[in-house]
C-alpha cells in the first residue's frame, strides 16, 4: 500500500534531518519558520491564479500541503488523523434528516437568519443564505444544528 501524502513528508522530513516532534515540547520557533513557507506558497499561489498557470497552481497547491504536513510533523502530531478529524467535524455541518432540517431552520432564525435555501438531500443536505443576513451573507453554508466542533485524536 502506497504512503499517504503526510507520511511521504514525515519521512522526507525526517531524511533533512528533521525529525518527528514531540507534542509536549513543541519547539515553536521551528514550527514558526515552517509554518512562514505557507504564506510564501500561498503568494505564489495567487500570482499562479492571476497568470493562469495550471501547473504553478498545481504545485503552489501541494507545496502549501507539504509545509503543513511538514509543520504537523515538526509537532508531532499524525497529520493523517487530524485530516479525517476535522474532515469528520465540517461533515456535521449537513443536514441529516427532516428533524435536524428543522431544528437548523429555528436554530437559524432565531439568530435573524430567515431567508434561505437548500441544496441537495439527506444527509448531505446544506442550507444556505439567500440574501444578505445578521453574519449570514448570502451564499454562506450554514452548519446544521447537529454540527460538532472537531475531536482531534489524542497524541502519545
Amino acid at each position: 500500500m502506497k504512503p499517504t501524502p503526510f507520511q511521504r513528508v514525515a519521512e522526507m522530513n525526517t531524511a533533512f534531518g528533521n525529525p518527528k516532534g514531540n507534542i509536549q515540547g513543541i519547539d515553536w520557533t521551528r514550527l514558526e519558520k515552517q509554518c512562514r513557507n505557507i504564506l510564501d506558497e500561498y503568494c505564489e499561489l495567487m500570482d499562479a491564479i492571476v497568470a493562469k498557470s495550471v501547473n504553478d497552481t498545481r504545485d503552489a497547491l501541494c507545496d502549501i500541503q507539504v509545509f503543513a504536513n511538514g509543520a504537523q510533523h515538526l509537532m508531532g502530531v499524525d497529520g493523517d488523523a487530524d485530516m479525517h478529524a476535522v474532515v469528520d467535524g465540517v461533515m456535521t455541518r449537513f443536514v441529516k434528516d427532516e428533524g435536524d432540517l428543522q431544528a437548523t431552520m429555528a436554530l437559524h432564525a432565531a439568530k435573524g437568519v430567515t431567508e434561505v435555501y437548500f441544496e441537495g438531500v439527506f444527509p448531505k443536505m446544506i442550507m444556505k443564505s439567500a440574501v444578505d443576513q445578521p453574519d449570514a451573507p448570502m451564499g454562506k453554508f450554514l452548519k446544521s444544528a447537529s454540527y460538532s466542533n472537531t475531536v482531534f485524536p489524542p497524541v502519545d
